[in-house]
């Protein structure tokens, strides 16, 4: 078994040059002699990217403990590394309830060598991001890199200079068993900031990723004398590649679009696996001390079906750390909501719809009953003819989105209406025609009302966004389960999905003035 310090190069790097991680419990300086070697050496990497909290196997996914066993058994090899993209907890009730601090344990125990930062990963807050870095599993915390994430001030739109380390460095540097000297730098794609609600973003901002690469490399090849140098950074590949980053880095792993993507600009490789641990991405790199470059490159993908018939054991700590974690909200998973489902109910459509009409219902119980819509966005998940439970509902609805009572113009009610977002009509408002300066009261969750853009302005409600309102007592996902069981729907009520198909749905765009 490998055994591994932990040293990270922060903010301050220049002034700590030198320091890393040496993965056989040899000296962590800079290799000697390179210049004298001859040959190749190899090193193996195994990536992950957007898991999403899947605990439990299921077709087609992994889950936690059989990815954790086969990663485990895989990173103990020599010169090999595991790596992560981000979005790692958010997604289910079971990482959900305990804000990922069972996936960290799990990734602090199989020690995993570096992970970065998603846009998923700040839906709590930077709190939980600081608290997991923070975690460690008998004395190892796995290098969390959140190398281009800075400090903000909202109200002049600035972005500081301060890179935000407490949730996760620029970069690491390990030294493997066969002598090469690894450099890993990790971040977040710029125009992500976007993809979390703007209430947890107002103090950081993600500077501009393709210039924190280049920076970053030229600094682990100069002042750290890298042989290898890996970027790992939660964007797609499209937002990477056509950028030069071959002069700089020596492979790019990415996320983010849960596409699985292996791509190349000549001997630079873009990677990336499915998500909710669908695959792995393994990776060979082949150094040529002759050349001082990485001359070959090996992309395999390795799908779920293979790790779950291959790992028929979870191996017992693994299995342990889930055990303790699942019994506390175990109860509340099992909660059946709805035990007679009828027909599918998609994640675009009938879904979300269904989740408007449990909002609206929740507003006018609250007295709110002067509201004209409520909108949410799409779920996250389909669900098909069976009973559910609440943990059905939260991999439908996994985020924290709560619900807000609003009054928008008539402009912001026109642009709205006609864009992705899923709207109940209140049967109230029928042929009404919108003006332009009316004020209209809706209900809306956060991340649509207070959604803001690049430049960090209201774009979606632009003339009121962020303005004074009411927020109601529970948030979205709780109100929908409470809707379900409080109409009858946990104790045998026919739950038809045909009720809340899009073409049927009294709120079809087709049908709204305007």
């Amino acid at each position: 078994m490998k055994y591994k310090f932990a040293y990270i190069i922060p903010l301050i790097s220049l002034l700590l040059a030198g320091c890393g991680t040496t993965k056989n419990g040899g000296s962590s300086d800079t290799p000697s002699g390179d210049d004298k070697k001859e040959g190749t050496e190899t090193i193996e990497i195994y990536s992950t990217n957007d898991f999403h909290g899947v605990i439990m196997e299921e077709s087609g996914r992994m889950g936690l403990g059989k990815w954790a066993t086969y990663l485990k058994d895989k990173g103990e090899k020599a010169n090999t590394l595991l790596l992560d993209q981000g979005d790692t907890w958010q997604g289910s009730i079971y990482s959900n309830y305990n804000h990922g601090a069972l996936i960290t344990d799990v990734m602090n125990y199989i020690k995993f060598d570096a992970r970065s930062v998603g846009n998923h990963d700040f839906d709590w807050g930077t709190q939980y991001i600081e608290e997991n870095t923070a975690r460690s599993y008998n004395g190892y915390s796995t290098p969390v890199l959140a190398g281009n994430v800075y400090d903000f001030n909202f109200e002049t739109k600035q972005v500081g200079t301060t890179q935000q380390s407490q949730l996760g460095v620029k970069s690491v540097t390990y030294t493997l068993e066969n002598g090469l000297k690894v450099g890993i730098l990790g971040g977040i794609g710029m125009d992500q900031i976007t993809s979390i609600s703007s209430m947890y973003t107002m103090d950081i901002a993600f500077t501009n990723h393709i210039d924190f690469i280049k920076a970053e490399a030229t600094h682990l090849r100069q002042d750290e004398k890298c042989n290898i140098v890996i970027a790992s950074i939660h964007t797609g590949e499209e937002s990477v590649m056509g950028n030069g980053l071959g002069s700089y880095v020596d492979l790019v792993l990415c996320g983010h679009t849960h596409h699985q993507e292996s791509a190349n600009e000549g001997r630079l490789y873009y990677v990336q696996s499915k998500a909710y641990s669908q695959s792995l991405g393994h990776i060979t790199l082949t150094y040529d001390y002759k050349e001082k470059d990485v001359t070959k490159t090996n992309v395999e993908f390795i799908g779920a079906a293979a790790v779950t018939s291959q790992v028929t054991t979870v191996e017992p700590t693994v299995s342990s750390i889930i055990s303790t974690y699942n019994q506390e909200c175990q109860t509340a998973a099992d909660t059946v909501v709805a035990s007679n489902v009828s027909g599918s109910f998609y994640s675009e459509g009938a879904m979300p719809n269904l989740m408007c009409k449990a909002v609206y219902d929740e507003c006018v119980k609250a007295g709110h009953d002067d509201i004209l819509l409520s909108f949410v966005n799409e779920a996250r998940a389909s669900k098909y003819p069976t009973s559910w439970t609440y943990a059905d509902i939260y991999q439908c609805f996994p985020f924290d989105n709560e619900v807000y009572i609003a009054d928008i113009t008539g402009r912001e009610f026109k642009w709205e209406i006609k864009k992705y977002n899923y709207i109940y009509r209140s049967p109230t408002f029928l042929d009404e025609s919108i003006d332009d300066d009316k004020t209209y009261r809706i209900a809306i969750i956060d991340f649509i009302y207070f959604h803001t853009n690049v430049q960090r302005n209201y774009d979606y409600f632009s003339e009121t966004g962020g303005s004074s309102t009411v927020k109601l007592s529970k948030n979205y996902r709780e109100i929908l389960r409470d809707w379900l069981i409080d109409n009858g729907y946990s104790a045998g009520k026919k739950l038809n999905a045909s009720d809340y198909d899009s073409s049927l749905w009294q709120h079809s765009r087709a049908q709204l003035p305007g």
